[in-house]
């Protein structure tokens, strides 16, 4: 890994031959990151086109902790909470990046597809395996946390049996939130503080941003409304630079839509999915799920522009990534539902003690309106 002012090939100018240079992979996903950025400025003023979507669909509250995994983990992919909000004020208000994504997606309209729009504000944090190591930890992976916002847009075709989905994100790597956040449930749970903060990714902040663009389809949906088999192929750019290909399945007693539902387009946290609408019926139904990633750029792991003191470069992280899921959803209330799914991802490093295998819980709370 390249440690700080050390630099690597994977985050360079390669001179290939005299008086030639070629960006790598990393150096072009970093000026798209700049790009998105001031495409999210330029343009976060337009107005969305006006749908017909309700005022407020619904509310989503997530939370995504290892210790929802069992046992006694506290690294890797440690926690997160986000808290969503669909329906049509959810393109409109202050640092809505709606507008910016309708006109990225254009690239991929459909006139006739219904469109169902969402709003997201969280946090995500990582850490390494000890931290209780105030030192820099070089052969572990690093400390990493964003603070973002994002819009979420459905599009679904007229057969009802194809889907866009997308969002943006614009947020803030390294801000010492994080660590008073982490500490303070640490506090609440009796265990030790993390005490290596000041070594994360972009440690004072940065800011980044990522576009993420999939296609959902139904393979297969039950009459009797007890299961629903779909496809989603993904694929992003920005601070995760990756696509994929996932099946997922819904068995149960079941009454949202098949494109409602998309625990697939998790990256680390939930993406910011619509709410569709009231269920007629109380649901409760399992699911589970594959994906397979092909990831060009972490910047969790691999830091951007600003200093980081220990990151690592493409060459230490696995292409291919595997994840798996499974989980239930219920209906507590007329208007709210409760989800928990257990979450695998393979190793994202390839040697060292980096080179573990990632579990977490989700929890998500719903309530539509």
């Amino acid at each position: 890994m390249s440690i700080a002012n050390g630099g690597t090939g994977a985050d360079m100018y390669v001179p290939q031959e005299e008086g030639i240079t070629v960006m790598s992979t990393e150096a072009c996903v970093k000026t798209l990151i700049t790009a998105l950025l001031a495409v999210a400025t330029l343009l976060g003023g337009t107005t969305a086109s006006a749908q017909d979507e309700r005022e407020y669909a619904g509310v989503r509250l997530h939370l995504d902790n290892d210790l929802f995994a069992g046992g006694e983990r506290d690294r890797d992919y440690t926690g997160g909470l986000a808290v969503a909000v669909s329906g049509a004020a959810a393109r409109e208000g202050f640092l809505s990046l709606d507008p910016v994504l309708a006109r990225l997606d254009a690239l991929t309209s459909n006139e006739s597809a219904r469109v169902y729009s969402a709003r997201q504000f969280g946090l995500i944090t990582f850490t390494p395996k000890d931290i209780e190591a105030h030192e820099p930890q070089f052969d572990d992976r690093p400390y990493a946390s964003l603070l973002f916002a994002a819009n979420g847009r459905l599009r679904v075709d007229a057969d009802e049996r194809r889907a866009w989905s997308s969002s943006l994100t614009i947020g803030v790597l390294g801000l010492s939130l994080s660590e008073h956040l982490q500490s303070a449930i640490h506090d609440v749970v009796g265990s030790e503080k993390p005490r290596g903060y000041k070594h994360q990714i972009s440690a004072g902040g940065e800011p980044t941003a990522r576009y993420s663009l999939a296609r959902h389809m139904l393979w297969y949906g039950s009459a009797s409304g007890m299961v629903d088999v779909k496809a989603t192929v993904q694929g992003s750019l920005g601070y995760l630079t990756e696509a994929s290909a996932a099946l997922s399945l819904r068995i149960g007693r079941l009454d949202s839509p098949w494109w409602s539902f998309a625990p697939e387009l998790a990256d680390y946290i939930a993406a910011p999915v619509p709410i569709a609408a009231v269920p007629r019926r109380a649901e409760h139904y399992v699911f589970t799920g594959i994906r397979l990633k092909a990831r060009a750029y972490n910047a969790f792991l691999q830091g951007q522009f600003r200093n980081s003191t220990v990151r690592f470069s493409a060459s230490e992280l696995e292409p291919l990534l595997l994840e798996a899921w499974v989980g239930f959803v219920v209906q507590l209330l007329e208007h709210t539902q409760l989800s928990y799914s257990l979450n695998y991802q393979t190793s994202e490093v390839r040697e060292g003690i980096a080179n573990r295998d990632v579990w977490w819980g989700a929890v998500q709370l719903t309530h539509t309106f």
